[in-house]
């Protein structure tokens, strides 16, 4: 009986925290497979508003992918999960760099936006602006 009350809690705690992690990414809208977090410091129209722009460019192209929005200050943080490796490839920067650039002009009016690359679990791993 110990053994049964033992492994319940195991799971109980398990199940815990998986959902008490996932909900610190903020809320959750989905587009054509990409799901798309928002915090309290940015509004559902914001994360509406670069939802359709992520489906207009194809970013969001059916295959899963996260991305999480939020703001330091006026700066919009657009925080995307990348594979393991990506961030020490130089030859990406670049491309973040742009993709950071037309969110600032197509969704956000020429505001500033940073690119952060994640770990699956929103770690920042490196910025580019």
């Amino acid at each position: 009986m110990k053994k049964v009350l033992i492994g319940l809690f195991f799971v109980f705690a398990v199940i815990v925290y998986f959902v008490a992690s996932s909900s610190s990414y903020g809320e959750k809208l989905e587009f054509n497979g990409t799901d798309v977090y928002y915090t309290d410091l940015v509004t559902e129209t914001d994360a509406q508003k670069l939802g359709d722009y992520l489906i207009e460019s194809e970013f969001a192209d059916g295959n899963g992918k996260s991305v999480q929005l939020t703001r330091r200050d006026s700066t919009y943080l657009f925080r995307m999960v990348v594979i393991d490796g990506v961030t020490e490839d130089s030859t990406k920067d670049i491309s973040f760099k742009a993709l950071a650039m037309l969110i600032s002009m197509e969704v956000f009016d020429d505001a500033p936006v940073e690119l952060e690359a994640c770990s699956n679990t929103f770690e920042t791993l490196r910025v580019y602006k």
